[in-house]
């Protein structure tokens, strides 16, 4: 996403992931199509190391609440930016963020004057930069707030019943939903380097709390949703391979289940791979707790001995020449 405008010390998103309704790995062309959301606006795209397509920005108006830990009413008044991203032909992202500059405005200004700050939120009244990281990530919601999950929702739906997908999708799975918050202004109490603090919120709603003071937002944008992809990978392979439950002895329809994870999913994992230099800190920091590849390389490693087992089956049952 391109970011315009004041500095802010705050910023926040929701990244929603699944898998395109489509049978097979779209081409190039088919994505251009899918992803033209802004007439005259190119889709952009990167081949190396791994294909992955982008869609211009939409601009969304809001009116709403922000959501506070207190419960305090605070309006705010500005756009969101809405995109999606392809990656690998296969995994579908729709991603939603804003700044919030939340130094308050006594008054409601003109809608020309929000809709010339593409991606900022101004509030009616001030408020600090921690009590809108906590509140965003903390507080219970009503119709009444901001709802970024809503807004990528919308983009999600609309791309999956585009013409261009065939809506044969070759492996059951499930939506899930990173929200981010990041401070992005310098405090005592921030860490030295980029920092990054990860939960996981039942089976399919993650948060992130970044700080990353001085570093561009659309590299912390590129961060937040190559750890969304590789959650929702490693999510939906240990998903699958629970649902198979390998030691059962039938080998054959285990492989049988396991063969769209294979043929869709393992070569997808590229962790860090689109992360700026600057943020790999905080990869190197998940590596270590929770420790993705260590989990993803245990769940290939099962998949891989499932296959290796029933081969060696099929040979044992071949009869001798």
């Amino acid at each position: 996403m391109t970011v315009d405008g004041p500095n802010t010390a705050v910023a926040i998103g929701e990244i929603r992931t699944g898998l395109l309704s489509n049978s097979g790995t779209l081409p190039r062309g088919e994505l251009n199509r899918l992803l033209d959301l802004v007439p005259g606006e190119p889709v952009r795209h990167w081949e190396r190391p791994i294909g992955r397509a982008v869609s211009p920005d939409l601009a969304n108006g809001v009116d709403c609440l922000i959501p506070m830990a207190d419960n305090t009413r605070l309006r705010a008044v500005g756009t969101v930016l809405t995109n999606a991203v392809v990656t690998g032909g296969r995994i579908l992202q729709t991603a939603s963020l804003t700044r919030i500059d939340g130094t308050g405005s006594r008054s409601r200004r003109p809608w020309s004057h929000y809709t010339a700050q593409p991606g900022l939120l101004e509030t009616l009244g001030s408020v600090t930069p921690g009590d809108l990281l906590d509140g965003y990530l903390e507080a219970k919601t009503t119709p009444e707030h901001l709802d970024l999950n809503a807004t990528s929702n919308r983009l999600s739906l609309r791309l999956q019943k585009s013409p261009q997908l065939d809506r044969r999708i070759p492996l059951r799975f499930t939506w899930t939903r990173l929200r981010w918050v990041a401070r992005l202004d310098s405090t005592l109490l921030a860490p030295a380097t980029p920092a990054a603090q990860f939960y996981l919120n039942g089976d399919t709603v993650r948060s992130l709390r970044i700080w990353a003071p001085g570093v561009r937002l659309p590299d912390l944008v590129d961060l937040c949703l190559d750890l969304a992809l590789h959650d929702w990978v490693l999510t939906t392979l240990t998903q699958r391979i629970n649902q198979v439950d390998p030691g059962s002895g039938d080998r054959a329809n285990t492989i049988s289940k396991l063969r769209p994870v294979i043929d869709h999913l393992l070569h997808l994992w590229m962790p860090g791979a689109q992360v700026d230099r600057d943020l790999m800190s905080i990869w190197a920091d998940l590596e270590r707790k929770p420790g993705f590849t260590r989990q993803w390389d245990a769940s290939v490693n099962r998949v891989r001995d499932q296959v290796a087992l029933h081969t060696l089956q099929l040979l044992g049952d071949a009869p001798v020449r």
